[in-house]
């Protein structure tokens, strides 16, 4: 797939509002990729992911770059001597004290000062060049289908190293890169201060060579699971006052299944996702229909109702 159609299966499948953002470093001696502009002020990286994804392709080298911190992070400088001793955070105030700010410094992620000179920014759908990471700014729900995503083409759960500091800049290009494993982010304090994502945005980002992976992943769970969770098939019915006051008292309800056995289409589907064995299919005047007959196993966890395509059963608290 090419990075249109893969940014297409993206935006599609999981209804997103920003365009990826492909990034990369330029190495020493790479010349920059047509179509992408120096902006005419110096932006933070963070800034400039959101100008990205707005529909705008930069070209970024070290006199560009706002934030020295970055800039540094990202190989592009030397970092300055208050940055790489933590001086300046405690002046922030965003560390108790030298030694912690010393310690989260020299654990962050970051490459070495000269290893890239410029960094590259576009929308993935328009990237006229390779992308190291892709960045997508997402809500919680969106990242969730990205990593079920993942696990669904390799089976692997995902393990995630974070921190509120240097977001934009450590976690999702560095961090990235040198594992070659998707990360996430929530921000920084830089990124939310000087930027416009929003409070129910994060940040998750996904090294180029798993993208079609999780790209053809998605576009299999889009068949069935990720519509179904948006059409919240699985919610309880409301508590009521009855319930409310059973609830209080200790006293446990009973579940009572009903079957509209004239909507049924003993298609089985029920008792195929039942997990509990509480339903299964007898034959009534010629058809099959399903029937409970483990009602004391029923959890009202729902998925019968949700999976019937009759809507032919429902569930109450007696």
């Amino acid at each position: 797939m090419n990075y249109k159609e893969l940014s297409k299966i993206f935006k599609e499948t999981l209804t997103l509002r920003w365009d990826p953002v492909a990034v990369r470093l330029l190495r020493k001696g790479e010349e920059r990729p047509p179509k992408t502009i120096e902006p005419s002020v110096p932006l933070r990286h963070c800034q400039s992911l959101i100008v990205a994804r707005r529909g705008n392709s930069l070209y970024m080298p070290p006199r560009s770059h706002a934030c020295p911190d970055g800039t540094g992070i990202l190989g592009l400088v030397e970092m300055s001597e208050k940055l790489r001793n933590g001086d300046l955070y405690l002046l922030f105030k965003k560390m108790p004290d030298l030694e912690t700010a010393q310690k989260m410094i020299s654990t962050r992620p970051e490459f070495k000062a000269g290893d890239y000179e410029a960094t590259v920014l576009a929308p993935l759908k328009d990237a006229t060049f390779d992308p190291d990471v892709v960045v997508f700014t997402l809500w919680p729900e969106q990242a969730m289908w990205i990593c079920c995503a993942l696990t669904y083409a390799t089976g692997e759960r995902q393990n995630f190293l974070t921190s509120g500091f240097n977001s934009a800049c450590a976690d999702l290009v560095v961090q990235t890169m040198k594992s070659g494993n998707m990360n996430i982010s929530f921000g920084c304090y830089g990124a939310r201060a000087s930027s416009e994502i929003d409070d129910f945005e994060l940040y998750l980002s996904i090294p180029t060579a798993l993208l079609e992976p999780i790209a053809k992943s998605l576009q299999k769970l889009a068949q069935k699971s990720i519509p179904e969770e948006r059409a919240k098939i699985y919610i309880h019915p409301v508590m009521d006052k009855v319930g409310s006051r059973r609830a209080e008292s200790g006293e446990v309800s009973q579940i009572e299944i009903y079957i509209d056995e004239e909507e049924c289409m003993g298609d089985g589907l029920c008792v195929d996702f039942c997990p509990a064995s509480v339903l299964e299919l007898v034959e009534v005047d010629g058809r099959k229909v399903a029937r409970a007959v483990n009602t004391d196993g029923c959890t009202a966890c729902y998925t019968c109702v949700g999976q019937c395509p009759k809507l032919a059963i429902q569930l109450s608290h007696v």
